[in-house]
């Protein structure tokens, strides 16, 4: 079962939103990413992990996240923001940014969602991440 179904089910040509590319620097985030799905990612059907600073804000806004009902769990890390979600239970990328590894606790916390801290240092030597290696079917 997919659980974000309700989103897909119910998207128009008006949910077709650009992201503008020079925006994917990250220049405060901590870094750059290559794919947006690296920057923001659910962890459930109104929550979304966005980056804080300018990139995350300019992100934000052009998704209309507020306008769109989703709640956004802000990040100091953008490299925390990328998470895989598999039946309740969320896998995310072992930061050494203890804030934003707090703020990924408390959330699924309170949304009573399993989470798991991986190790992805070898990833990111050929600048991948957990979403990258990741195929979700509907099973």
């Amino acid at each position: 079962r997919n659980v974000f179904a309700h989103h897909h089910d119910m998207m128009d040509a008006a949910d077709v939103v650009p992201i503008p590319m020079m925006s994917l620097q990250g220049a405060d985030s901590g870094g750059g990413v290559l794919h947006l799905k690296s920057a923001v990612t659910h962890i459930d059907e109104e929550t979304l992990l966005i980056p804080e600073g300018t990139f995350g804000d300019i992100l934000a806004e052009a998704m209309k996240v507020t306008e769109r009902g989703y709640t956004a769990v802000r990040l100091p890390d953008v490299l925390s923001c990328n998470a895989v979600v598999v039946n309740g239970h969320v896998m995310a990328q072992d930061s050494p940014c203890s804030v934003s590894k707090q703020r990924i606790e408390q959330a699924c916390h309170e949304r009573d969602l399993g989470l798991t801290f991986v190790d992805t240092s070898e990833l990111a030597k050929k600048d991948a991440a957990l979403t990258c290696c990741s195929v979700l079917l509907s099973v």
